[in-house]
């Protein structure tokens, strides 16, 4: 087993037991810095190279569930609308949008132009193809899009799409990620660049189909390892990665060369809402055992913030001040767990505690269940590939499953119906299977105006999540960049994936 050293800075409240050796891990290091890519050409000024954690799961922008097929994705595919750090849906390859009468009471019109591009092959029937496809390819994406009706191509730079329910809600599901207008495969000329290379589990090679800021090639290397990143920052053959915090004090870290963002996902467990043992007086003892302070200051080294609830403290700051909703308290967590359905036999029980086998999350995970264990509980924890764990999750298996949210859209709806609506089990996020009949009418309130404030339903939403607490609510942490030289004194920073 693989133990990181920065755990040795960690006070024995978080050592649940011996150490493991380091004696594998020192040795793939070692084995990685040696051979890593030997031979490779020089590379061209206009190349700039970007780390990933892992291999994309798919360039297909349907089947895009992870965060790295979704950095590669945004450079090759066009989107119709994005969403700015406030919220604002603003148009990208629609140039103007308007409704008009739809052809029921039901069924609502909305006729869109979009931008032409000699340089690319994008035009009304493209993007049309694309939503049909949206629509009607079988998978959790199907059932996000059910709201769209079909269309018509009006011109070669307009059409018509039907809908049902509001417009808010179909703008912003139309700006996520496996909205992105597909025009066939990965190389084909589409967005601002294709893929040219894909050597699974190493490298994707992106080229320019026009000019751009970014120069005219972007490789990006999975880098599993992030300290075999920090050694390629080193050689100069890595312009951009981002920081696990337990490498900031690391000799090669250049200071003023780390860009710091507040976090825009969440990082939190899941329990399992088809146990029946896992009642809301258990849910809430989970919650205020775990020192979420403590482990921030200790591992993170203070670069994150306690969520507030699901959400990052940056996003709730925008319509409320509420603080952390269930701050450390053992007695009060014992208290609780004496309460649930199932106390005392639940002591008896061993939990599964799953979470992704790199060393960040076993550093955070240990931690947890060290707190956890404090409690009186019985944990046994598995560390996962990354598409085993989210398959399983996805299947409702396991106990307590450690796993981080990214937004793909700013805001605090972004969080909340992919993560807890009823018809999102799963894959589709909801990975709690986590259900509530006021929350869904909530949902399907939101879902059905066409205002932009939604905040009078985002508040209540809050209340009714902080009560029934589906997760263990833990941080954002910050995000953290090596900016290498060729980005540093460029606009092509501000482009971070």
């Amino acid at each position: 087993m693989f133990y990181p050293r920065f755990l040795d800075s960690v006070s024995s409240l978080f050592q649940a037991g011996p150490k493991p050796t380091l004696t594998f891990s020192l040795a793939f290091l070692l084995l990685s810095l040696l051979f890593y890519d030997c031979g490779k050409a020089d590379r061209s000024p206009e190349t700039l190279v970007f780390s990933l954690p892992s291999d994309p799961i798919s360039l297909d922008p349907i089947r895009s569930t992870d965060l790295s097929s979704r950095i590669v994705l945004k450079y090759i595919y066009p989107r119709l609308f994005e969403i700015n750090g406030e919220g604002k849906i603003l148009p990208s390859l629609v140039r103007s949008y308007k409704l008009a009468e739809g052809p029921s009471s039901k069924i609502r019109r909305l006729i869109m132009e979009i931008r032409t591009d000699l340089k690319s092959n994008v035009n009304a029937q493209t993007v049309l193809g694309s939503l049909e496809r949206l629509r009607n390819t079988p998978g959790p994406r199907r059932s996000t899009y059910s709201f769209l009706k079909g269309g018509k191509v009006l011109s070669d730079s307009s059409l018509e799409i039907y809908f049902e329910g509001g417009l808010r809600e179909t703008l912003e599901k139309l700006s996520l990620p496996q909205a992105w207008i597909y025009c066939g495969s990965p190389e084909s000329v589409c967005g601002d660049f294709k893929l040219v290379e894909w050597k699974r589990n190493n490298h994707l090679r992106l080229v320019a189909n026009h000019p751009n800021d970014l120069g005219s090639e972007i490789l990006f290397r999975v880098l599993p390892q992030a300290s075999t990143g920090l050694y390629l920052y080193f050689k100069d053959e890595l312009d951009l990665m981002k920081l696990p915090v337990f490498l900031l004090k690391n000799s090669l870290v250049k200071k003023d060369h780390i860009s710091i963002r507040k976090g825009g996902g969440v990082q939190y467990i899941a329990i399992n809402a088809k146990e029946p043992c896992f009642d809301k007086n258990f849910r809430k003892a989970l919650n205020y055992s775990v020192d979420k302070r403590t482990i921030i200051r200790v591992l993170l080294e203070g670069k994150g913030e306690v969520s507030v609830g699901p959400f990052p403290k940056s996003i709730s700051d925008t319509w409320t001040s509420s603080e952390e909703i269930y701050p450390y308290d053992l007695a009060k967590a014992k208290e609780l767990l004496s309460k649930s359905v199932c106390y005392p036999k639940i002591l008896e029980r061993e939990l599964e505690f799953r979470m992704r086998g790199d060393e960040e999350n076993q550093a955070n995970g240990a931690a947890i269940v060290q707190n956890l264990k404090e409690l009186g509980l019985k944990i046994k924890i598995l560390p996962m590939e990354k598409a085993a764990l989210y398959k399983e999750n996805g299947e409702g298996k396991g106990d307590l499953t450690l796993l981080f949210w990214y937004a793909d859209l700013p805001g605090p709806f972004a969080f909340l119906d992919p993560l807890f609506a009823g018809d999102r089990f799963g894959n589709g996020g909801n990975r709690a299977f986590y259900s509530n009949t006021k929350m869904e009418k909530l949902f399907q309130e939101i879902r059905s105006t066409d205002k932009t404030d939604i905040s009078p339903q985002i508040k209540e939403a809050f209340s009714i999540l902080g009560e029934d607490a589906p997760w263990i609510f833990l941080w954002s942490p910050y995000e953290l960049y090596l900016i290498g030289d060729r980005l540093e004194n460029s606009n092509r920073r501000l482009d971070l994936p």
